[in-house]
Formats: C-alpha cells, sequence, structure tokens
C-alpha cells in the first residue's frame, strides 16, 4: 500500500474516532450545513461550557469543524458539510438495522408461542 493511501486510512480513522461519541454526533446534528453560535450549541445540547469545549476540541482537532471568533462570539460550521450526508446515511444503515432485529424477534416469539410447552419432570 502506498503512503498517500496509508495515510488517508489514518485521517478517516481519526475522523471516525471524533464521531464516534453521541455527545459530538448530536453537536454535529446541531450544526449542520450552517454555523451556529458556542451559546446555541451550548442550549442546544445541555452541556456545561467546559464539556462542550472539550466535544468542540475533538471536532476541530480531527478537522470536523471549523471555528470563527467575533468579538466574544464563537461560531462553528462543519469544515466539510459532506459529514452531514455520512451521518444521516449511518442513521439510515442503524434504522433498517433495528427494523430487520424487530422483524427478527417478533418471528422468534411468534415461533415460540407455536412450540408446543415443554413437560415438567414429575
Amino acid at each position: 500500500m502506498s503512503r498517500t493511501g496509508l495515510h488517508l486510512y489514518e485521517l478517516q480513522a481519526r475522523i471516525a474516532k471524533a464521531l464516534g461519541h453521541p455527545t459530538r454526533l448530536l453537536i454535529l446534528d446541531l450544526v449542520g450545513g450552517r454555523e451556529l453560535a458556542f451559546t446555541r450549541l451550548q442550549r442546544g445540547t445541555g452541556l456545561a461550557k467546559a464539556n462542550l469545549s472539550q466535544h468542540l476540541a475533538v471536532l476541530r482537532a480531527s478537522h470536523v469543524l471549523t471555528v470563527r471568533r467575533e468579538g466574544r462570539a464563537t461560531f462553528f460550521r462543519l469544515r466539510y458539510p459532506e459529514i452531514t450526508f455520512l451521518c444521516g446515511a449511518m442513521r439510515d444503515v442503524l434504522a433498517r438495522h433495528l427494523r430487520a432485529a424487530r422483524r427478527d424477534a417478533d418471528v422468534a416469539l411468534r415461533q415460540a408461542r407455536r412450540a408446543p410447552a415443554a413437560r415438567r419432570p414429575a
């Protein structure tokens, strides 16, 4: 494998790791395709300032978010808007998985109800 190919996998893994936390996924969902102020993110997540700052630092370090300061306000935006699409696609996959698991559980329950009851020893 070329060094470039390996480097791309390393970058992909870094971004995947940054996206591997529910709070950070919530932040990305709130930001979406727009620029959002820190204060709006704080209200939307309900997180303490320090906790939100830590999550935002992870997303910035992985180059998922960019930051812009205007006076005392700080604004965040997705560096790559395609991330919104990727997160939505993953949610779609997970929803399909949950529906399939539910169908499988329903089938197993129906089969269990039809099976003769096990005899108890006397």
